[in-house]
């Protein structure tokens, strides 16, 4: 991924949050606006396909974890400080499977914004989710620069010193699973997606479940941390190149990050990718398939001739229009749905 290459960017919510008493979270969640790559008066808006069931706030004010963070992103001006999440829940109030969504954005911001292909705060891709009967948890992570990414003035691929956006995602499945009787969601069915940066946060989350990437903070943080099952949406960092090895088309560079740690425990894995994606290569998919294989880890790889890059849930007539309807069929082979 590149820093210049972003959807419209959601940096947090502009529908109205209110505090609620979750067990472990009680705060209300900060107002915070959605702008393109610059801030604007004149971005354009858009009404979410649907509302959300609540927001919460993943880390109380005085956690040490929010605090190191606001520090830590203290000289950005536009800086996602206070992550949080969107509950989107489906009519049926049956225990239900749950998705935590990961958005794009290179790890520079959140794509959720107004022309975003999930939809506005997620809300297209909850929507698609909920009408099948899943519960679908948005996830605002904190951004910037808190997963690898691209520095364009160095022009080198960077790694935060502190894994802030996969700290929020760690979080996000702590509170989720604790919370899940209250919730309606079954704690044996809950799984990670993410597109683009998003994708390859699923994927650390679907690997590092073993590392708790902080120090506890309440009873939500004693449930186990690993996925039952990852969608990886077209993910990007896979792959040496962001380990800045040169050339980019040597061995060694196309060779899996090594930020990821395979093995047979890696829950259910569908990856979905496009041949043609110019921003992320089909090849980033291609080689963690190939490594969850070696290593006899549960994985499927679907690969459409035509979709390019962060088609999201949008129908473009390309191939990858099929997307949503082979996930789903998917979840079902799995026992996820």
């Amino acid at each position: 991924m590149r820093s210049w290459i972003y959807v419209w960017l959601g940096l947090a919510a502009l529908i109205p949050a209110s505090t609620w008493s979750v067990t472990g979270v009680a705060q209300a969640v900060p107002h915070q606006r959605v702008s393109e790559t610059q801030p604007t008066e004149a971005s354009p808006t858009a009404a979410p396909s649907m509302a959300y069931w609540r927001e919460v706030h993943l880390w109380p004010e005085d956690s040490p974890v929010l605090q190191a963070g606001i520090e830590a992103l203290a000289h950005e001006s536009w800086a996602l400080t206070h992550p949080s999440m969107l509950v989107y829940r489906p009519a049926a109030r049956a225990p239900s499977a749950a998705v935590l969504v990961f958005p794009g954005g290179g790890y520079k911001a959140l794509g959720i914004g107004p022309k975003s292909t999930l939809g506005l705060y997620g809300s297209d891709v909850c929507k698609w989710l909920t009408d099948a009967g899943i519960t679908c948890v948005l996830v605002k992570y904190r951004v910037p620069n808190t997963g690898c990414n691209w520095n364009p003035v160095t022009k080198q691929h960077e790694s935060p010193a502190i894994p802030m956006a996969l700290q929020d995602a760690q979080r996000a499945m702590s509170l989720v699973r604790h919370n899940a009787a209250g919730w309606g969601i079954d704690p044996n069915r809950i799984g990670v997606m993410g597109f683009s940066a998003g994708g390859n946060l699923a994927v650390l989350s679907s690997t590092e479940f073993a590392s708790r990437k902080y120090a506890p903070v309440d009873s939500a943080d004693a449930v186990r941390l690993r996925p039952d099952f990852a969608i990886p949406v077209y993910a990007g960092h896979m792959t040496m190149e962001h380990k800045n090895i040169r050339p980019k088309d040597s061995p060694a560079a196309r060779a899996l990050n090594t930020d990821i740690v395979v093995s047979a425990a890696v829950p259910p894995t569908l990856l979905i990718h496009a041949k043609d994606d110019a921003v992320d290569p089909v090849e980033y998919s291609e080689v963690y398939n190939k490594a969850l294989r070696d290593v006899g880890a549960n994985v499927t790889l679907i690969r459409y001739e035509t979709g390019g890059h962060a088609f999201g849930v949008r129908l473009k007539g390309t191939d990858s229009d099929r997307w949503t309807q082979d996930a789903m069929r998917w979840l079902t082979e799995v026992g996820m749905r």
